[in-house]
């Protein structure tokens, strides 16, 4: 082993394939919808989500309480052009779910 160096662990990342490379491209896919929801929301609202993704169609929205999930709703047609929009998907619907953070879903 004298004289190899070793792999750092980005570089073994960014190498991966199988489950590891499905989970990060996931990953980035889940934070870049995330990011495009909260970007197209005004100011205070956006902060309230905590989770978004687009699956078949629908584009499921995950806000702290029920309270900032109705002022959500309330926005859904704009969010729904702007986030397809920006996304470059077709967005038929928005789904806004109340679930507080931790709560059954991720920390």
């Amino acid at each position: 082993m004298k004289g190899k160096k070793p792999t750092s662990v980005s570089d073994l990342l960014d190498k991966s394939t199988g489950l590891l490379k499905q989970l990060r491209q996931g990953s980035a896919t889940a934070d870049r919808v995330l990011r495009a929801v909260r970007d197209e929301l005004p100011d205070g609202l956006g902060a309230h989500v905590w989770g978004a993704a687009v699956r078949d169609g629908t584009l499921t929205v995950l806000v702290d309480s029920a309270a900032w999930a109705t002022r959500i709703r309330y926005r859904a047609p704009e969010l729904k052009e702007s986030a397809a929009r920006r996304l470059g998907t077709a967005i038929e619907r928005v789904l806004v779910r109340a679930r507080p953070a931790g709560a059954g879903g991720p920390a």
